[in-house]
């Protein structure tokens, strides 16, 4: 026993083992009770009750951690400073938890009344009942944390297990009596509550340290302030799941996803015990950078060991413990457990990092993993479930997890390099380690840093070696025990694609526009979903932030009205028209189609890694473009009995078949890219490839069938034929005069729809579906339907004036006018049609700026805006993700022109 506590004590230099031993042994406890009421509680509810006693429970922890601004912290910190501090603190516990808890409970009450889906199913009347333990909960909280601050570990343990006990006895005396219900099982959680307070209250007039100063309000609040968004977002990646998942996946999948909660958060007990027992030691110089490192190598041991077990153990003991219609949370601690060990060392050593200044990397790693989490989790649980909520939890922390050691990593170079600076006596003297302080702290980590061989804290190889055999250990297990983690599977395959991107930001954005045109591909469309893409643009910003280049900076006034008119967006959506605004499947396009306007100005910038993803881009639509015009073909061919005009309707109709107005839109943008690229190509061999692309491109949109496009064609090719001379529009149009014989005639039928005739049954839906959103717009001027309601409101505004049968029309499914200007005219309004207007006039303005100053990508971003909008007259294609994240890449591969420049003309 005493050659493990040695070891122990090597192992964990600076902090008390006993300390953590104890702390871990209550909590322990403490889960244990909380899992043996978890088990009784799902097994007598049934997987309704126990989703709706979960979001119950879930309510006062998520409101009680939001509104606690890190109080919890600074009281931690200085609690053991003095008696009359202690008591200060308790004081201003006391009227924090009552003014905050209950005004954030009273906000939600307001906000459930004002709009019922806030409450998450739960009933009013249990909603009143929830709000009340907000106060508790997080008064319960704020003292705890002081105990601990000054010295009472066992206090705080024993007091810490008082709820869990509670919530026991409750639940074993309810089942006894045959009373076990929703509210019967929060009424017991409330009251375990209650008694801890009480009992916190009781102790907190103990005197343990002697008077002294008091605690300045400012300072106290600038170290709460500093500490609680990194805490908040960590506790919010687990908590916050549930009414997320109960939003996008329902019931049942939230009943599974609680199940694997406790267990994946079991596995943080231990890097939360060692930061509990940690940051007074580091607050008072006992624990230095070296033994924050060390700490961290044994906490991911720990943690590494402690997930094996957890992952082999999981498909015996879920099913047996709670029942075989639970056994679907077996995958999703699967997919959790990765994240979550290298998660685990990282938040050892936090409380360190907290003390030493070093907050920057911190904030950086927490706010990016949670925007990759949220992203997954939107993109992934409304298809799989608790898994994908799982597996975005996993990627969140192991985000969170590189970019803490990177970050820290750089930090520690840049110091080394200040401190190299010092000659002589200008050189820092060294703090003796018995009065190192706060201040000290950051001087030592320095010197640590440079006499440690290779630490988990600061060996970026190590790290990644190790989540990503994590991944692939984890993964493969999955896969001998349930064939059904295919998506989570998935999944970690995806995360290893986005470390390997994320550490090379071109390749990440090459890969970007690689994806655009294979997603509206026949065989990439299943593939590339938009909801890929926004990950992948999240990777690309990831990346920057890894390489050290920062986010590229968009001009305030573009940002601002980018901002502006999403959230307008966001709110006419949830707020106008009657359609629900909670369905998953309008949020996530929503979410979807917000994305590339939020996220590429801050990613893509003018330069050579842009030009390389755009030539990437162009290559991969030509590769398209090829792919089509075989298929497209082979249906002509195979169909030539048919008349013309029905053989082109057949080939666009084809199940399976990607959107040929969508993909006859990429080739004119691509085209118009490579058309203007092309005086420019040096070397035969590439303006040869160069013409060929062209020539592929124009034979995709005229194979694509969409007549949309044919306009759109035109459109460039005059224009870009108009800039330079008049024989260059005359030799234009003598070429395409003679080419079109050449075409299949289902082609020119295509064509022949444009020039005249009686219009066919899909034009004369289109007619009626622009007369109603015309009606939409003159009934709702200012704001429009709302974004997305357009289905919902036609039936209202719909009139028939072609030859067709309405009762055919499925008005659920025609979400736009086909057309994308009266599209945005009747669901956003005047008001919405400035900002989205707004953005438009930027890029032109961009575009035209670059063009006058020779620069081949202004005139390249001018021709594909063209193309684009002409194609918006007859649908869509820019309220589709990819498309409008492709010719946003064009238009910032512009560059700004100084107002000084000289302006070259073109030739």
């Amino acid at each position: 026993m005493l050659s493990i506590t040695k070891s122990l004590r090597v192992r964990l230099p600076g902090v008390s083992p006993a300390a953590i031993g104890g702390t871990l042994a209550t909590r322990l406890l403490a889960t244990g009770m909380s899992f043996a009421a978890g088990v009784i509680a799902a097994r007598a509810l049934g997987v309704e009750g126990r989703a709706t006693f979960a979001v119950m429970i879930s309510v006062p922890s998520v409101l009680s951690i939001v509104t606690v601004l890190g109080v919890d912290n600074a009281n931690a910190r200085f609690a053991g400073t003095s008696h009359t501090a202690f008591r200060q603190i308790v004081r201003w516990s006391l009227v924090f938890s009552m003014i905050s808890g209950s005004a954030l409970a009273g906000l939600w009450l307001l906000l459930a009344h004002l709009w019922p889906p806030v409450l998450l199913g739960v009933p009013y009347w249990l909603a009143l009942l929830v709000a009340a333990m907000c106060p508790v909960s997080l008064l319960t909280t704020l003292l705890g944390m002081a105990e601990l601050g000054r010295g009472r570990v066992a206090m705080y343990n024993l007091l810490s297990t008082v709820p869990a006990a509670g919530y026991l006895l409750g639940v074993c005396g309810l089942s006894a009596a045959g009373s076990l219900t929703p509210t019967s099982c929060f009424l017991s959680v409330l009251a375990g509550q209650l008694v801890c307070a009480t009992m916190l209250l009781i102790a907190s007039t103990t005197r343990v340290h002697a008077d002294g100063e008091p605690v300045a309000a400012r300072t106290f609040g600038s170290f709460a302030l500093r500490s609680y968004l990194p805490n908040l977002i960590h506790y919010g990646m687990l908590r916050l799941d549930v009414p997320v998942i109960q939003t996008l996946a329902g019931a049942t999948a939230v009943a599974v996803y609680a199940v694997a909660l406790p267990l994946a958060e079991g596995l943080l007990l231990l890097s939360t015990t060692v930061a509990l027992v940690m940051f007074p030691a580091v607050t008072s110089g006992a624990v230095d950078a070296r033994a924050a490192a060390k700490i961290a190598r044994t906490v991911f041991v720990a943690a590494a060991t402690t997930a094996v077990v957890a992952a082999a153990a999981a498909p015996l003991l879920i099913p047996a413990v709670y029942g075989q219609p639970y056994s679907g949370a077996v995958p999703v601690i699967w997919a959790m457990l990765p994240g979550l060990v290298l998660f685990s060392a990282a938040r050892s050593v936090q409380p360190y990092l907290a003390a030493a200044g070093l907050l920057r990397p911190v904030i950086t790693g927490t706010v990016i993993g949670a925007v990759v989490n949220i992203a997954l989790l939107v993109a992934l649980t409304p298809h799989h479930g608790a898994v994908g909520a799982g597996a975005a939890d996993s990627a969140g922390y192991l985000v969170f997890a590189v970019l803490l050691v990177l970050g820290v990593r750089r930090a520690v170079r840049a110091r080394r390099r200040h401190r190299a600076e010092y000659t002589g006596d200008e050189a820092p003297a060294r703090v003796p380690a018995g009065r190192l302080s706060v201040k000290a702290v950051g001087d030592l980590w320095r010197a640590a840093c440079s006499r440690l061989g290779k630490p988990v804290l600061a060996d970026r190889a190590l790290m990644i070696r190790a989540g990503l055999l994590t991944v692939t250990g984890v993964g493969c297990l999955a896969t001998v025990f349930s064939p059904a983690l295919s998506a989570a599977g998935a999944a970690g395959a995806a995360m290893l694609v986005v470390v390997v991107l994320a550490l090379i930001p071109e390749v990440g954005l090459c890969v970007l526009g690689a994806a655009i045109p294979l997603s509206q591909s026949d065989l990439g469309n299943w593939l590339i979903t938009p909801s890929v893409l926004v990950a992948l643009m999240l990777v690309c910003l990831l990346g920057r932030v890894i390489a050290g280049l920062g986010i590229a900076r968009p001009k305030p006034l573009s940002v601002l009205i980018t901002v502006g008119t999403v959230g307008y967006m966001v709110t006419t959506s949830v707020l106008i028209g009657d359609a629900d605004p909670m369905a998953a499947d309008k949020w996530q396009y929503l979410l979807l189609m917000c994305a590339p306007l939020m996220l590429l100005p801050l990613v893509a910038e003018p330069g050579r890694a842009l030009d390389r993803a755009l030539l990437v881009f162009c290559g991969g639509s030509v590769v398209v473009a090829l792919v089509d015009i075989v298929r497209i073909g082979s249906v002509f061919a195979a169909k030539s009995s048919l008349a013309a005009a029905d053989t082109a309707v057949l080939a666009i109709t084809q199940e399976g078949a990607a959107n040929h107005n969508a993909a006859g839109a990429l080739f004119v943008m691509a085209a118009a890219v490579l058309l203007r690229r092309y005086p420019t190509v040096r070397g035969r061999l590439l303006r040869l490839a160069t013409g060929a692309g062209v020539v592929v491109l124009a034979l995709g949109v005229a194979y694509s069938l969409s007549r949309a496009a044919y306009l759109a064609g035109i459109a460039v090719i005059v224009l870009y034929a108009a800039r330079r001379s008049l024989r260059g529009v005359l030799a234009t149009s003598v070429g395409a005069a003679c080419l079109l014989p050449l075409l299949p005639a289902a082609i020119a039928a295509r064509f022949d729809s444009i020039l005249g005739g009686a219009p066919d049954v899909n034009s004369a839906v289109r007619l009626d579906l622009w007369s109603s959103a015309l009606r939409m717009f003159e009934a709702h001027p200012a704001l429009g339907v709302g974004y997305l309601n357009f289905a919902h409101q036609l039936p209202a505004y719909y009139q028939a004036t072609g030859d067709y049968e309405v009762m055919l029309l499925q008005f659920p499914l025609l979400h736009f006018a086909h057309n994308t200007y009266l599209t945005v005219l009747s669901q956003t309004g005047l008001v919405g049609t400035l900002g989205i207007g707004s953005l438009v006039v930027f890029g032109l303005r961009r575009a035209w700026r670059a063009t006058r100053t020779g620069d081949p990508a202004g005139e390249a971003a001018l021709l594909a805006m063209v193309g684009a909008g002409v194609c918006s007259l007859f649908g869509e294609v820019l309220l589709v993700p990819p498309l409008l994240a492709g010719l946003m890449l064009i238009v910032l591969a512009t560059k700004p022109a100084p107002a000084d420049r000289p302006v070259a003309v073109a030739r």
